[in-house]
């Protein structure tokens, strides 16, 4: 773990001094430390209520642009789709957030619930039109920089890996075809960053991975983290594009390859240099398995020239 502590975090925000604060572990997150910060005293008082406190794990920095994630936050906050940062406290990067109340989303409470579908994409679409990043993603520029970091830090090299990278070399060069304009993209649509309120509202959170770049990722790292029928995949790009396009739909199917690509090679380099208890190799290894089904698809070669 950081060698930054809640308390070291607390103790500097002046609105909480001499405020009875209670910290409690936060789990789902594998690459950060989170806490609910509970804060007691009149209603409406500054720095009362419920906060969520994130301090980033240690080897985070090999990925992550602390700095740049900050401004991509603030814009999408700015976008109305993520809390606000109420403070940012160095060093480290630790940042403080309002708690929000809501339902965090799993894959099983996504799939096969199409008011949550639309909801979501809703809220992509609106990030994707309303907020500005300062910084690009080249996604296969990204998996390139990734396979190199692997070989430097000696990260396993599972057998597919070779064919799965001339496979992405195959999809690169048909995605140069129509390519759609860069949008500021959240690019780690996991269930578990999407919140969804009592009052039916939509939110994403953490940003660590955002970046301008083609919005159809956005959309097929989604649908690869979510066990969606043929129907559900259909949907979610129909909702997006306001009716069905299909070269965008082979863009975005495409993209659930680049995605388990992408992230498979990132989970062999985090078992070795991540402190999280969490078993980064079975995770890459389902990813790989998932891209080599999705590969196998019937109608893979139709999408690489369709798109």
């Amino acid at each position: 773990m950081s060698d930054i502590t809640p308390d070291q975090v607390i103790a500097q925000i002046d609105e909480w001094r001499n405020a009875t604060v209670r910290c409690e572990v936060l789990g789902g997150g594998i690459t950060n430390h989170n806490f609910l910060i509970t804060v007691d005293g009149e209603a409406g008082r500054p720095g009362v209520g419920k906060f969520v406190l994130r301090i980033p794990g240690d080897g985070t920095d090999t990925f992550i642009d602390r700095e740049r994630e900050h401004r991509n936050h603030v814009a999408a906050a700015a976008a109305g789709v993520t809390p606000p940062v109420l403070h940012l406290i160095q060093p480290g990067y630790c940042s403080i957030v309002p708690f929000i109340t809501g339902e965090t989303m799993h894959p099983e409470t996504i799939a096969g619930h199409p008011d949550r579908l639309r909801l979501i994409v809703e809220a992509v679409r609106t990030y994707h039109d309303r907020a500005l990043f300062d910084n690009e993603i080249r996604v296969f520029d990204m998996i390139r920089d990734y396979t190199r970091m692997a070989v430097e830090a000696g990260a396993p090299r599972p057998e597919q890996t070779e064919w799965m990278l001339s496979v992405g070399r195959r999809i690169e060069q048909v995605m140069q075809r129509d390519e759609p304009a860069a949008v500021a993209c959240h690019n780690d649509l996991l269930s578990e960053n999407f919140i969804l309120t009592p009052e039916g509202r939509m939110w994403v959170i953490d940003w660590e991975y955002g970046g301008m770049t083609d919005p159809y990722f956005d959309l097929g790292d989604f649908c690869v983290e979510h066990p969606l029928t043929a129907d559900e995949e259909k949907f979610v790009l129909t909702a997006y594009c306001g009716g069905m396009d299909e070269h965008r739909y082979a863009r975005m199917m495409l993209h659930k390859l680049v995605a388990d690509l992408w992230w498979s090679i990132w989970a062999m380099i985090q078992c070795r240099v991540s402190t999280i208890d969490f078993d980064f190799y079975e995770y890459g290894t389902n990813r790989i398995a998932r891209f080599c089904d999705n590969a196998a698809h019937t109608d893979f070669e139709a999408w690489l020239d369709e798109v």
